[in-house]
């Protein structure tokens, strides 16, 4: 694997921006996919990017996307702008500083593992293929391109790194670089490659290190997912309101027979106010009135 100048932190003690640290790893910097970054730096266009493996586990995915989001972020990156959740990627994209680079890593791991439902691809989709209205560069890590093209689609990533191994399965330290571009006359997708691409030792950067943490405390379920999506959230609202509306009426259904409203009157009432509320508070027949005014408690009743 090609080696960084020295290996160690003191490669950074006279970087003063992001800027410094490209001179660093000239063999990033020298590449095409460099130069396409900064052309669409400077033209305040965003980039997508996915790194698969050429083998199952150990070719350096993470690794050569935490080098190349050292370099691209230009707003310093850190752990903080790495998740395993497309949740906390979309989350995420409205908050960072354009310039920043954003990387979902592992990202099967939140799709595909056993709690995983049809909405958790649906979040992936959402998350990584619809958010490209900021200056925000997309970085994810996958297991292989077929499984991004499944559930997000071919047409939401630029480029796509494959990373090598050696015939020994050792990681190699190289990957193969293709353009994806469409062909919108015949509504097709294709590839070219454009260059291979080789990345330095990094295991040693506290950055890094605190990335690999994070990864292992999710993957051994040490962690959870946090946010929580907004759709998940309307529903939550909308069931507190409707218990809180079941409530108020049970309530309200008590205190008028306890002061010698029939049955027949609460629910003439409660017709009246269901018209005048433009149903936020819900009628009731005769028989479902008296089951409230018979019932134990409130739980008891709605408890099924």
């Amino acid at each position: 694997m090609a080696q960084a100048e020295s290996g160690e932190l003191s490669e950074f003690d006279d970087v003063e921006s992001p800027v410094d640290i490209w001179g660093l790893y000239p063999g990033l910097t020298e590449s095409k996919l460099f130069h396409e970054f900064l052309s669409r730096l400077t033209a305040g266009r965003d980039m997508h990017v996915i790194i698969t493996a050429a083998a199952e586990t150990g070719v350096g995915k993470t690794t050569l996307a935490f080098a190349l989001a050292l370099l691209w972020d230009m707003n310093w990156w850190t752990t903080e702008k790495a998740t395993l959740s497309p949740r906390q990627y979309e989350m995420m994209y409205d908050k960072v500083s354009p310039g920043s680079v954003l990387l979902l890593d592992e990202v099967q791991q939140a799709a595909d593992n056993r709690r995983a439902t049809s909405s958790d691809n649906v979040d992936l989709s959402q998350a990584f293929a619809t958010k490209r209205y900021r200056q925000v560069f997309g970085m994810m890590t996958a297991p292989s391109k077929g499984w991004v093209d499944d559930r997000i689609g071919g047409d939401s990533v630029d480029y796509w790194i494959q990373a090598q191994e050696t015939p020994e399965g050792r990681p190699k330290g190289e990957a193969k670089v293709y353009r994806l571009r469409n062909n919108e006359h015949y509504e097709s997708r294709y590839k070219t490659r454009t260059e291979t691409l080789s990345w330095p030792v990094l295991d040693w950067h506290p950055e890094f290190q605190e990335l690999e943490r994070l990864k292992a405390e999710r993957m051994e379920g040490e962690t959870e997912d946090k946010y929580v999506h907004r759709d998940e959230v309307k529903e939550l609202k909308a069931n507190y309101w409707n218990k809180c509306s079941k409530k108020a009426r049970f309530h309200f259904v008590r205190a008028m027979s306890n002061h010698g409203m029939t049955q027949g009157e609460i629910a003439r009432v409660l017709g009246l106010a269901e018209a005048d509320s433009d149903g936020d508070l819900e009628a009731l027949s005769q028989p479902r009135v008296s089951d409230l005014v018979n019932a134990e408690s409130f739980e008891e009743e709605y408890s099924s």
